[in-house]
């Protein structure tokens, strides 16, 4: 999820402010008492989906990350799903700070059910902040098939489940017709060399200073795992790590091969700046001085607006993999927490929120993409706009990647992208994986 916007991987969780984190903790546990203590005072027995002895349903709290108005949006999926059955009654809050949401769990006074990012699993499932939910999943013969193979992947720890998928990121290619059309290129490329070929010759410097950069070096975030990715690689499992991966190292050497051949500090001021300056009028692909662009469907409104004429494909792969719509893969996710009163009334939203039709309302209504099979068909989806399309099909396409899931993936990532500033500075190749390999050998 760009991370998410929320509205839509990697990107702006809106933030609450507190005076100071023993304020967000002791807000958050009051928060939480209230909640926990007004659900269970009602019940007959707690988790146990009955009505309460007055008739009242069995309320669960739901704490989500999204604010303002995606708040509103996520207020009408949870009052769908109290329609749609008598059992449960979800109660939601709007709480956009990871932080207050973990400390409240682990305090005991935490939600039912919360959301997150799929990366966060195994740290969430090793400091007992998510439930197990292999339980719950066997007892209700659930068809894990359903689902996006490596969307749920991220959502397992140690051969088990903690969490489902509400969404995907992935990401596409999208290129400026305008800048493609004066440098006399009438051909996408099809291939990953291809695309290559063409960055170099549509880069432009003029008197030490570039003008326009052919390459997808901006963000630098996405383009150098995809790249591994397109060249058939990728960088292993936990407990096998490969940061010097064929692909990777591929990846590099194109990086080099345009800071030798443009200059150093040209090609690094360009990169660094517009790095600096992503998704503001100052962003290179925004006013018109960037050619290729690896990005996710957020940025095609943002494209939209800055009215560049653009184009969007799916990830080519290199001639060897013979095949396209390469992309790293990120998710948005729903778990129970640990310490819920209410698992099953919890599971049960969960079901609903991240299948069928609560999961559908909820694309349709956020502009997300699906993480189940069947959603990636579906036609209302589908026309939502011409990048529904798109990154709908290097869904289908499954040629999906992502770092592997451990309790240090985030050190993992960040190794990843040292390396590659490394070579931006000037380093070789060789010396960037030398040392990412130094620095990555005790992470398991």
């Amino acid at each position: 999820m760009k991370k998410r916007s929320k509205s839509l991987i990697f990107a702006l969780v809106a933030g609450i402010m507190c005076s100071s984190l023993v304020g967000c903790n002791k807000a958050a546990e009051e928060k939480g008492s209230k909640q926990v203590s007004s659900a269970t005072a009602s019940t007959v027995q707690v988790g146990s989906g009955e009505k309460s002895a007055n008739g009242e349903r069995e309320k669960i709290s739901f704490w989500y990350l999204w604010g303002g108005d995606e708040a509103k949006l996520i207020e009408q999926m949870i009052a769908a799903y109290n329609k749609s059955q008598d059992k449960y009654e979800v109660v939601g809050t709007s709480t956009p700070d990871q932080q207050v949401i973990i400390t409240a769990i682990s305090g005991g006074q935490g939600p039912d059910i919360t959301d997150d990012f799929g990366g966060n699993v195994p740290k969430y499932a090793n400091e007992n902040i998510a439930q197990n939910l292999d339980e719950f999943m066997k007892k209700d013969n659930f068809d894990a098939s359903a689902f996006v193979d490596s969307a749920l992947e991220q959502q397992k720890y140690d051969g088990s489940y903690y969490a489902l998928p509400i969404s995907v990121n992935t990401f596409a290619l999208y290129y400026n017709k305008d800048l493609l059309d004066k440098a006399g290129i009438t051909k996408l490329p099809t291939t990953l060399e291809e695309l290559m070929e063409v960055s170099e010759k549509t880069t432009v410097v003029d008197n030490g200073v570039m003008k326009q950069i052919g390459a997808p070096f901006v963000p630098a975030n996405y383009w150098p795992t995809t790249f591994a990715y397109a060249f058939g690689s990728d960088f292993g499992t936990p407990g096998n790590l490969t940061p010097d991966n064929e692909g990777f190292k591929k990846s590099l050497e194109f990086m080099e091969s345009q800071v030798k051949k443009f200059g150093k500090d040209t090609m690094g001021n360009f990169v660094t700046s517009g790095n600096a300056n992503l998704n503001t009028p100052q962003d290179p692909f925004l006013n018109g001085t960037q050619v290729f662009r690896i990005d996710g469907p957020w940025f095609y409104n943002m494209a939209k607006e800055a009215k560049v004429n653009f184009g969007m494909m799916p990830m080519p792969g290199a001639k060897s993999v013979n095949s396209d719509g390469w992309s790293i893969i990120d998710t948005s996710m729903l778990y129970i927490s640990s310490t819920s009163t209410h698992k099953e009334g919890a599971w049960d939203f969960m079901k609903y929120m991240c299948m069928g039709d609560g999961n559908k309302l909820f694309c349709t209504l956020k502009g997300d993409l699906p993480p189940t099979k069947a959603l990636l068909k579906d036609p209302e989806i589908a026309s939502k706009s011409e990048a529904y399309g798109v990154y709908l099909d290097i869904i289908a396409k499954n040629n999906l990647r992502g770092l592997p899931s451990f309790l240090q993936t985030t050190e993992y990532s960040k190794a990843i992208r040292d390396a590659v500033n490394n070579v931006l500075l000037g380093d070789t190749t060789d010396k960037a994986l030398s040392d990412l390999k130094e620095a990555t050998k005790t992470l398991k």
